[in-house]
């Protein structure tokens, strides 16, 4: 009886292969999103933690942000075709930009105050890059931000594709007017939800 089976006529069991390949692609594909999100990751047990002095908790304030925040100045003119841009290529798919009344979806965060930010993927490209508190240094945070635009690093898998489907899209313009534009908007972004 094994040997009926397995002298099949391979056709008959191609759609059954098809399927089977199909449903894999599909649940690594949900998998591979679940986890960008940080919705499958398994929660940590923390320890719980010693209440902190006043002192401590000064030192925990000053270091996460300087106690006079730099000012940040942005071309408004710049800004707003970074904004139409935004809304342009599909950004608003997955963010909002809630600081100026921009919706979209949730997939992915508002970007309200991306330019500081110390989470995910931007906040280890800052750091890898020697940036330890974007809030403290916005010129800087922004030059990176447009380099994160344009060389997004391997372990930010969603800025790598997108980055690269820009390019391929818009070619030079990404780098030369996408890119500087929407920078802008991020730096309007993060002063207005101050």
């Amino acid at each position: 009886m094994l040997t009926t089976r397995l002298a099949t006529p391979p056709s008959k069991g191609l759609p059954w292969i098809s399927l089977v390949i199909t449903l894999s692609a599909v649940i690594i594909a949900v998998a591979t999103a679940f986890t960008l999100l940080g919705l499958g990751a398994p929660q940590q047990a923390t320890a719980a933690q010693p209440p902190q002095t006043t002192e401590q908790t000064q030192q925990t304030q000053t270091a996460e942000q300087p106690p006079s925040a730099p000012s940040i100045s942005y071309d408004a003119e710049l800004a707003n075709k970074g904004l139409s841009f935004f809304k342009d290529v599909g950004c608003t798919a997955c963010h909002t930009i809630d600081s100026l009344r921009v919706s979209g979806g949730k997939v992915g965060p508002d970007l309200s105050k991306a330019l500081f930010s110390n989470t995910q993927w931007l906040g280890k490209f800052y750091r890898d890059n020697g940036l330890q508190n974007p809030a403290a240094d916005p010129a800087k945070a922004a030059e990176l931000l447009a380099k994160f635009l344009t060389q997004p690093p391997r372990d930010s898998p969603t800025m790598v594709g997108q980055v690269a489907a820009y390019k391929s899209l818009y070619g030079d313009q990404w780098e030369k007017e996408y890119v500087p534009a929407l920078v802008e908007l991020m730096k309007m972004a993060v002063a207005r939800s101050r």
